[in-house]
């Protein structure tokens, strides 16, 4: 469905001060950083030993070179994948696709308008990228960030604007219009250095810059499905970070938080786990700096938009994370403790990664070239122990360059891969593409 503008409804939300139905607000603000940090302070500051950073004997090179070959999707035998338009006439960077268990997805993007703002678009999509809940907009926003998740039967559309972090829970049906909730203890200064990702029971946990030097990462639990619940608590401080910056997240199977970072003083990815109770354990070094001034995981170039770290977490109770040297993708896998398991690996070349679990391993979608075109959107199977298959897939079609960031999303036993390109030769404006597959096709 082609969608050039969209109105804000004026019955549209912030639950801080909008009244319900009875006059009464519908929502408390979320606590502000002062209130909410006290816990996490206290559960970082239990009688144990401090945490350390951990490093190995000595720094262990990537195995192998990479998937070997990229077949076109529509060469699989016996798969025949599913397209659809998410939207056209896009302008904006800022676009991505989250799945539920029956097999929906829900996606996001951005419709530019005068003055430098955006307005936040929502559509829903069925497991044959087929449209079936319409267009319509949440918020609107200046700022980059964008970000759509699933939590159970819930979607969590989350955003940076000039009042700091956001988030709406958008449905299916366009009424009620959507309320918008705001996390008041992470602000936009941070943006760039902000982890999300789903947390247990429907709700979001962040990792994000905290202290008054920045010097340490908090983890929040926000977003909760059920409304009684606290917009915001505090699980636990990092205490050996020194620098941190492009964090990661990934809630595990005990109820726990991996989280890892790079440490912008020494260089070094750094990954460590908060337990149930908000302890952190040690935090040990995943990768160090190659040499000269460059960072372990900096890129050659390094856009704003270009997400130096991923994590998901695994079914074996551990997890896998991904990050750039230079052109080259990386992934290492972590055990329940957030230690190095084995070597690291090399994933392939490209850009601008997305993550997304699958089972024991991860699917991976980057941007780079497939043997025979550059700039086409790739998408590869890792194993649980980091490696990556063989061959994987060019999900794209060759003709046109992709755009921006790809996004990668499973839902049920399909996955879904999104990306945009230009609408036709020689023209600005992009159409963003939806591609559903079954899992089982990918190599």
């Amino acid at each position: 469905m082609a969608l050039s503008l969209l109105v804000v409804s004026s019955s549209s939300c912030d639950r801080r001060s909008s009244p319900s139905a009875g006059g009464a607000a519908s929502a408390a603000p979320a606590p502000s950083a002062s209130e909410a940090v006290p816990a996490a302070a206290a559960a970082s500051s239990a009688p144990t030993e401090p945490a350390v950073a951990t490093a190995p004997a000595e720094p262990e090179l990537p195995r192998g070179t990479g998937v070997q070959e990229f077949v076109p999707i529509g060469s699989l035998e016996g798969c025949k994948a599913k397209s659809g338009d998410i939207a056209t006439y896009i302008l904006r960077e800022g676009m991505g696709i989250a799945g539920r268990a029956d097999g929906s997805f829900g996606a996001v993007w951005l419709v530019d308008l005068k003055g430098g703002d955006a307005q936040i678009a929502f559509a829903g999509f069925d497991n044959e990228a087929r449209q079936v809940a319409r267009a319509r907009a949440i918020s609107s926003t200046r700022d980059a960030g964008l970000r759509i998740f699933s939590s159970g039967d819930e979607w969590a559309v989350t955003w940076f604007d000039a009042e700091g972090l956001a988030y709406a829970r958008p449905r299916w049906e366009t009424n009620p219009p959507v309320g918008i909730q705001r996390v008041g203890a992470i602000g936009r200064e941070v943006s760039d250095h902000v982890a999300l990702a789903p947390a247990p029971g429907g709700a979001l946990v962040a990792a994000a810059p905290f202290g008054p030097d920045r010097q340490r990462l908090g983890v929040f639990q926000f977003a909760p499905v059920d409304p009684a619940q606290p917009q915001l608590k505090a699980v636990g401080v990092t205490r050996s970070a020194k620098k941190p910056r492009w964090p990661t997240v990934a809630a595990d199977a005990s109820g726990g938080y991996l989280v890892a970072w790079q440490d912008e003083e020494d260089g070094s990815i750094r990954a460590s786990r908060f337990d149930a109770a908000g302890r952190e354990g040690n935090a040990h070094v995943v990768a160090q700096r190659q040499g000269g001034d460059r960072p372990a995981g900096a890129a050659q170039e390094t856009p704003d938009r270009d997400q130096r770290l991923g994590l998901v977490a695994t079914g074996s109770a551990g997890a896998l994370l991904v990050w750039s040297e230079g052109a080259t993708l990386i992934a290492r896998a972590l055990d329940a403790e957030a230690r190095p398991r084995g070597a690291p690996w090399v994933v392939g070349k490209g850009k601008w990664r997305a993550l997304a679990p699958s089972g024991d391993g991860a699917l991976v979608a980057w941007v780079g070239h497939d043997g025979k075109v550059e700039g086409q959107a790739l998408l590869v199977k890792l194993a649980a122990d980091g490696a990556p298959s063989a061959r994987g897939i060019r999900v794209s079609d060759g003709v046109f360059p992709v755009k921006d960031s790809p996004s990668v999303a499973l839902a049920g036993e399909r996955v879904g891969v999104a990306w945009t390109e230009p609408m036709s030769t020689g023209v600005s404006t992009k159409r963003a593409v939806l591609r559903v597959l079954e899992r089982t096709c990918i190599p």
